[in-house]
């Protein structure tokens, strides 16, 4: 399978602004995509009116492929490779990012969940007799890092190296940036989703036609010898730069 085909750029898209109101525009975020179905955003930027603010998500490292892994616990293979999401923070009329020391940075929340490969459903539940099963598994939430890419630019990314499903399909992931409001400093303080964005579809195999996992990109090896916890493949040998329980459970060592 090709990497560049899942690396194709589509345009963007503005989203409306909602102050600190809670967000009803992403509530519907599936209708609106299938209005405009020949034309996903790529990228998505969300407005913060309060304080002048365009947030970017950018999905700069996207899912591949995946082995399915069924319904049990012990055996959960991570989507390869691990899915990466870039914020742009930009003060309105201005066209450079704003400095990240000016962000608060532990306020910044990015959740993902899993789509049909046309972005018009979500696959986050399957019915399991006698219950309901969650597909996507893993950390669903991710918290910023501040990282060097391959270029050396500094920037705000979240990696999501622990996400499994269970089930063979085509899907695609979709995230949510929140931004947290501390009820201290507010009064009626409320957190709202400030953009969106979605990946590349990808292809969840069965076990006997998955074509194994490829080598981490040098993405995921910059930021790795920068201390971030991913996994790590050379040549079909594992490194991981995690805590060794954590593998354990990921793997099914």
């Amino acid at each position: 399978m090709n990497r560049e085909n899942f690396n194709s750029q589509q345009s963007q898209q503005h989203y409306a602004a909602d102050g600190y109101q809670q967000s009803t525009y992403y509530n519907n975020s599936a209708e609106e995509y299938n209005k405009n179905n020949d034309n996903v955003p790529y990228r998505s930027i969300g407005l913060d009116e309060r304080e002048k603010r365009t947030y970017e998500l950018v999905v700069c490292q996207q899912p591949l492929h995946a082995r399915m892994c069924g319904f049990g616990e012990k055996d959960r293979r991570p989507i390869d490779p691990p899915p990466i999401v870039q914020l742009i923070v930009k003060q309105q009329g201005q066209d450079s990012p704003v400095d990240v020391q000016m962000l608060q940075i532990p306020f910044f929340v990015l959740h993902v969940t899993l789509w049909s490969d046309d972005r018009s459903e979500e696959r986050n539940i399957i019915s399991n007799p006698p219950k309901c099963t969650r597909v996507l598994m893993g950390s669903l939430v991710s918290s910023p890092s501040l990282l060097k890419n391959t270029e050396g630019e500094q920037g705000l990314y979240f990696a999501f190296p622990d996400l499994s499903i269970r089930t063979e399909g085509r899907y695609t992931l979709r995230f949510s940036l929140m931004k947290l409001v501390n009820s201290d400093f507010q009064e009626n303080a409320k957190s709202k989703i400030v953009a969106q964005v979605f990946s590349d579809p990808f292809t969840v195999y069965s076990a006997k036609k998955f074509p194994g996992m490829t080598e981490s990109t040098d993405l995921s090896k910059a930021f790795a010898k920068q201390g971030l916890k991913i996994p790590i493949r050379n040549d079909g040998k594992v490194q991981i730069r995690i805590k060794a329980w954590h593998t354990a459970f990921i793997f099914g060592w």
